[in-house]
């Protein structure tokens, strides 16, 4: 055989072995391991005490009105109501009477109920430290009977000055522009507690007709609220339940001069009636039958 067939025959061997070498080495290379995701773990949760429906005010907690829910552990409050290994607590429920509006699916507490034998319904539902206090109202006053319990209100005074000042039927202004009578809002973003002997709105019913309404106020509102009732005649506005709730200025007031153009041109112009307006006395001066209005500071 020629020495170069021989060279050649030796060469191919040799590049054979070495690429069976390599693919043995390719092939003997583990796979890499493969992204295993590890499962979530599910949060911890506990059973609670919610209400199965919505439970109005003043209306006997039932059986059917309860059940438990699962709640996230890490969002339970310590007055929430728990579901232990002892006695159901939901039997202690049973029976109760609701302080104040529930929520479907909102969590019950102890302080969300109160037992017929411990007070009265309306002492029960009353806030702590307030008070009851009851002012007669008409349609007009009362806002055609759509103020229903647990809505808020203001309380405007509407009031003769002149006969609380002791002017009689005077005709020259008052201090802090007034001819006679004025407006005024006395207490505000008062809670209605009932609308005569209701403490709930009737179901279908659009507004509630009475002649008295009940208001939850501190001790001293409920001084100002009967002097008000005896100062004047007592008008109630109802609020929006809405965000951002207009605030009157405080002290502010609206008086007969500031509403009438006439009394304006009768007593030299409009008035303003801010609570820093000091007190002034008009006086009209008659000279040749012109005649114009002057004001002295008292």
């Amino acid at each position: 055989m020629r020495p170069i067939v021989l060279i050649l025959v030796a060469v191919a061997l040799g590049i054979a072995g070495l690429t069976a070498v390599l693919m043995n080495r390719l092939l003997s290379v583990p796979p890499a391991p493969s992204q295993i995701s590890q499962p979530i773990a599910a949060p911890s949760t506990e059973d609670i005490l919610v209400a199965s429906g919505a439970i109005r005010p003043g209306t006997p907690v039932a059986a059917a009105d309860l059940h438990y829910e699962a709640w996230p552990s890490a969002a339970l409050e310590s007055r929430f109501i728990r579901r232990g290994s002892g006695d159901d607590p939901k039997t202690g429920f049973v029976g109760t009477v609701a302080r104040r509006p529930l929520a479907a699916g909102e969590p019950m507490t102890a302080d969300a109920v109160f037992r017929q034998d411990e007070a009265g319904l309306l002492a029960a539902m009353l806030s702590p430290g307030m008070r009851a206090v009851a002012i007669p109202v008409t349609a007009t006053s009362g806002v055609a009977g759509f103020i229903l319990p647990h809505d808020h209100v203001d309380v405007l005074l509407n009031q003769d000055v002149n006969a609380a000042v002791g002017q009689g039927g005077s005709s020259h202004a008052l201090a802090g522009g007034l001819a006679r009578f004025s407006s005024e809002a006395v207490l505000t973003d008062l809670r209605v507690l009932a609308v005569d002997d209701k403490l709930t709105k009737q179901d279908g019913a659009p507004n509630m007709t009475g002649r008295t309404v009940t208001l939850e106020v501190t001790p001293k509102d409920a001084e100002v609220l009967l002097l008000a009732g005896k100062m004047g005649e007592l008008t109630l506005a109802l609020r929006s339940v809405a965000a951002g709730e207009y605030a009157a200025p405080s002290g502010s007031y609206t008086s007969d001069v500031e509403v009438s153009r006439a009394l304006q041109a009768q007593f030299g112009g409009p008035a303003t009636t801010p609570a820093s307006m000091p007190s002034a006395r008009m006086v009209r001066v008659n000279r040749g039958g012109a005649t114009s209005s002057q004001s002295f500071a008292n």
